[in-house]
């Protein structure tokens, strides 16, 4: 398992709240998610914390008994998850502000703020062009011994993919990761305009000697010369 930063693990969290909100408790990715940001605000402060506590009431359903399931009661679910939701994202944004708090007290007395041990789940989306498949197993290496493994492609082309498709897989995915030295670099650059518009986490890979627009240089990126290279640079970035 890797060592992260609870402040990034948290907001991370956080990034992934919209595509939360048209689902329901039984979805397996919102279960996914509370696991995780229990997991997280468990280990960035205490199990009997307030902010692991003010978790843990959340219901996130009125009624939990199948028997008295109903058009009504599913209305009346829905509204409840959906204030519990809100919630939550109250009570990470709130535990945010004070790790960052702590964090200014540890500059004051210059001691290394603490990092948290987590174990990520899910997939993340591989960029138009990174079709090789020695790059794709050069990408998926990196990720051995986690449980993040990367989409499933479309069943058609990615060129004659819809909007609306590539967008919903960019939005499910955790993370995604771009190569800019691809010959289909325009299309990469805008599924990553679209992954950045939506929060999510952006990591760029690029053959040494490539030229990057500028503004796309303020990204988390990896230079790379050879795909034994990119496994372990990937590996120490998502480490």
């Amino acid at each position: 398992m890797a060592e992260r930063d609870p402040v990034d693990l948290i907001k991370d969290q956080l990034n992934r709240w919209e595509e939360l909100a048209d689902l329901h408790p039984d979805n397996e990715l919102f279960k996914q998610w509370h696991i995780e940001t229990r997991t997280i605000l468990e280990k960035a402060f205490s199990p009997k914390s307030t902010h692991v506590q003010n978790f843990l009431a959340l219901r996130f359903r009125e009624v939990n008994v199948k028997a008295f399931a109903s058009p009504e009661i599913s209305r009346i679910n829905s509204a409840r998850y959906k204030r519990d939701l809100e919630n939550a994202k109250n009570i990470l944004q709130s535990a945010i502000k004070e790790l960052t708090l702590d964090r200014t007290l540890f500059k004051k007395i210059q001691t290394t703020p603490k990092m948290v041990e987590v174990s990520l789940k899910g997939q993340y989306f591989i960029s138009s062009g990174i079709a090789d498949p020695e790059m794709r197993s050069a990408i998926q290496s990196a990720f051995e011994g986690n449980e993040l493994t990367p989409m499933k492609d479309s069943e058609v082309p990615r060129k004659e993919e819809s909007l609306e498709h590539r967008m919903d897989r960019i939005r499910r995915a955790r993370f995604g990761i771009y190569h800019l030295s691809s010959p289909e670099r325009e299309d990469v650059l805008f599924e990553i305009g679209i992954a950045l518009g939506m929060g999510k986490k952006v990591t760029i890979i690029y053959k040494k000697g490539t030229r990057l627009p500028g503004m796309i240089r303020k990204l988390t990126g990896i230079e790379y010369g050879n795909l034994s290279e990119l496994t372990e640079k990937l590996k120490r970035e998502m480490g």
